[in-house]
């Protein structure tokens, strides 16, 4: 079996036209292309390729990420040969399970593929589904990418930078290969990676837990600017620090981050002086035991490029931020 390639955020889409250019197709539309949150720029949350059932081709199954889209009732050329693409039991499974409107498979036509499907009797009942399950459904391939980068950071990590945060700081984080460790105090890191277009910045601050007032999402954007201000300043010109933009609302919610109940931001940063800024997501939690309490950010610096991918690779490391003593592999 080949390999699967493909562009990172692009989910090619099979599914018929006249389903498409209705208003499951625009439900479709609307859901995996509207912009991503918490970013300076608009940006679709996923790059969709439609193609019609007839013209799906070797080349075209080797793609990372595959979505099929078919209603039983659409009986058209087209739609005659979506149905190919499901077995007499699956299909004989949809008319008898109407609540039944989706599954995965891995590897159906390439390894390392994802693919799924979004099936319905007619097509006013699969939208009704969808509508119902919009966040699960719109955030499979989300996830999807997400394993795949942390899959692949894995092969290549910088052992002594992730054995510091351990031993200093206390907490288990994926920096892969390439990050420098460019300060760390008491208390406080910063990593780095510098590319031509690109600078990924992540920094971690511990502070003692008090209470469960620390969780107020009221409180955090105070907390994250009063870090900023304290960590990572200009060591020639301390009126110049990290902060918050104030133009766009931070997005708070709460979450878990592997078994730690956290408070996740995301939102945009700035310079002080406005030179730069940009788009960054951070994580609030405590570790009990220790009385510590930890945020940990990553935060992207690249002017007039395209935000996105680099954005959901800053999200898959943070994603593998965890307390030593509650890791379950």
């Amino acid at each position: 079996m080949q390999n699967a390639r493909g562009e990172f955020g692009e989910i090619i889409l099979v599914m018929a036209p006249e389903i498409w250019n209705g208003p499951l197709g625009d439900l479709i539309r609307e859901i995996y292309t509207e912009n991503v949150e918490a970013i300076p720029q608009d940006e679709p949350i996923y790059d969709l390729r439609r193609v019609n059932p007839s013209e799906f081709n070797t080349l075209l199954k080797a793609s990372k990420n595959l979505m099929f889209v078919a209603t039983l009732d659409n009986n058209s050329g087209e739609g005659q040969q979506m149905k190919r693409y499901f077995t007499d039991n699956s299909l004989q499974q949809i008319k008898n399970n109407p609540e039944i409107f989706s599954f995965n498979q891995e590897d159906v036509y390439a390894k390392g593929q994802e693919v799924l499907y979004l099936f319905g009797r007619n097509e006013q009942e699969l939208i009704e589904n969808i509508q119902e399950n919009r966040e699960r459904v719109q955030q499979f391939f989300n996830l999807v990418e997400e394993e795949r980068l942390v899959k692949n950071l894995k092969q290549s990590p910088s052992k002594g930078i992730m054995n510091y945060l351990a031993d200093s700081l206390g907490i288990d984080m994926l920096i892969p290969f390439g990050y420098d460790l460019a300060i760390k105090k008491e208390n406080f890191a910063w990593i780095r990676k510098l590319d031509a277009k690109e600078e990924y910045n992540f920094w971690v601050a511990e502070m003692p837990f008090q209470d469960e007032a620390a969780f107020d999402p009221e409180n955090l954007k105070e907390i994250r600017n009063q870090l900023g201000r304290k960590y990572i300043t200009d060591l020639d010109n301390d009126s110049l620090f990290l902060t918050t933009q104030d133009e766009l609302e931070l997005v708070i919610d709460t979450v878990n981050l592997n078994g730690n109940y956290a408070l996740r931001a995301k939102g945009l940063w700035k310079y002080s002086d406005n030179s730069r800024g940009g788009a960054f997501i951070g994580y609030l939690f405590a570790n009990e035991t220790t009385g510590k309490l930890y945020y940990v950010e990553g935060y992207l610096d690249n002017p007039g490029e395209d935000k996105r991918e680099p954005m959901r690779a800053i999200k898959a490391i943070l994603g593998t931020v965890d307390i030593p003593d509650t890791i379950n592999d």
